[in-house]
């Protein structure tokens, strides 16, 4: 680590030019870390100079997209530079006849799916923030939303990548078609792990066309087994939804998302051709009433796009701010568990917006506890998580409260991959140090 607050100013400019280079850093604080300068490189190349400069003098360096989840991870342990990857956020190639795209990793997914939609086609992706989180972010971070259930992980929608590894070295792995060599894909390793192997900055995704018609259905009930029993029930059927969400009164309470009275709520969102989305909707309306719903709304076109977009923002958003919040991934049978089983304690109000087509639920708590009080609810939650058989991983809690937990979570084994991963990947550890699991 540098030791004169000038040192990594003078050696970012030599790297990128001064006109790239800036000491003004309160933006971009990390867990009440302050780096010593921030870059933001125009390019790739660019990236790949603040790297190879960066590991030449052995400064630690984090990389920034939207800003939407730097929260995430355990406390980073040195910081130098921050690289904001905002200018590098260029659509490289779209081909609308083979549904697949390439785009730079500072874009935001905003600003790509109105561009595809000019195709009537779209990244079958819906994250919190799509304004402020870039692509980069997404895929580093392992966030997805409500559209998984129907299309999928991010994961499974990435097929090829450009990384900028700790040394500056440019890599590339798969391609821009759908159909890629077999082999080993280095791409999904750098999904979820918040860049601590390298620097994403550059991905090609398949495309999906926009679905012919959508319709959504809100259900309310008057308990969480009754809603969580109607989710399952479709999971089950030959209905196909593109979203299928769960929330309770806690959370309608905080995120406002329907005027209608109920202890627990279903939002079904329908799409496809006319005689097909006619067929889901009779299908589904006939397995909810079957669970003795309090109120059955079908929510119009524009209220759909709404309820849809503060259900993926929510805990993310100004609005709805919660003190500590978890991604809890268990079996979708187990999803009814998670919001039954985890609640209010230490004087923090829970709520909990859950995909039970897939398993994983958003969990807040709203409140103000103390870092030891919240240390002490995330700790109870992990518990009764691994006793459903799934994992949590904690997205947001105070700065105080991570000196006592890991915020991934017990990892097992994987951290034993990780780290011989980031040996021979970051063997100076300059990238995000300390901050994913296991604090690599």
């Amino acid at each position: 680590m540098t030791t004169e607050k000038t040192s990594a100013k003078q050696v970012m400019e030599k790297a990128i030019g001064v006109a790239n280079v800036s000491d003004s850093v309160d933006r971009h604080n990390i867990d009440g870390l302050a780096p010593q300068v921030v870059v933001t490189p125009s390019n790739v190349d660019d990236l790949a100079a603040v790297m190879s400069s960066a590991h030449e003098q052995s400064m630690a360096v984090a990389p920034w997209g939207g800003g939407t989840r730097m929260d995430l991870g355990n406390p980073i342990s040195r910081l130098d530079v921050v690289a904001d990857l905002t200018r590098i956020n260029n659509m490289v190639q779209h081909d609308a006849a083979d549904l697949t795209v390439t785009v730079e990793a500072g874009i935001t997914l905003s600003d790509l799916q109105r561009t595809l939609a000019a195709q009537d086609q779209f990244l079958a992706m819906d994250v919190a923030m799509p304004d402020n989180a870039t692509i980069g972010g997404i895929l580093a971070s392992g966030a997805s939303g409500p559209l998984k259930w129907h299309y999928g992980s991010p994961r499974d929608l990435a097929i090829g990548m450009k990384v900028v590894q700790a040394d500056g070295r440019i890599v590339k792995s798969g391609g821009q078609v759908v159909k890629n060599v077999s082999g080993y894909d280095m791409a999904r390793l750098h999904i979820g792990s918040i860049g601590t192997l390298g620097i994403i900055a550059e991905v090609s995704f398949k495309l999906t066309p926009m679905p012919r018609q959508e319709s959504t259905i809100l259900v309310a009930f008057d308990s969480v087994l009754s809603c969580y029993g109607a989710a399952m029930s479709i999971f089950n059927s030959d209905v196909m939804p593109l979203s299928l969400t769960a929330f309770d009164a806690n959370a309608n309470q905080f995120g406002e998302f329907t005027s209608a009275s109920g202890s627990a709520f279903l939002a079904i969102r329908l799409g496809g051709r006319p005689r097909t989305l006619a067929r889901f909707m009779k299908e589904t309306l006939k397995l909810c009433h079957q669970k003795s719903p309090l109120s059955v709304e079908q929510v119009d076109s524009v209220g759909m796009g709404d309820l849809w977009r503060n259900l993926t923002d929510f805990g993310w958003s100004e609005d709805a701010y919660p003190e500590a919040m978890a991604r809890v991934s268990v079996l979708p049978s187990k999803a009814v568990d998670v919001a039954s089983q985890l609640g209010e304690a230490q004087g923090l109000e829970f709520s909990v917006v859950s995909q039970p087509g897939y398993g994983t639920s958003q969990v807040c708590w709203f409140g103000d506890g103390s870092p030891a009080a919240i240390s002490t609810v995330l700790s109870n939650a992990s518990e009764v998580v691994g006793k459903l058989g799934g994992h949590m991983i904690i997205e947001r809690c105070p700065t105080e409260a991570k000196a006592n937990i890991d915020m991934w979570g017990d990892a097992g084994d994987t951290v034993k991959i990780m780290r011989s991963l980031k040996e021979q990947y970051d063997p100076k550890g300059i990238i995000n140090p300390g901050r994913f699991m296991g604090r690599i």
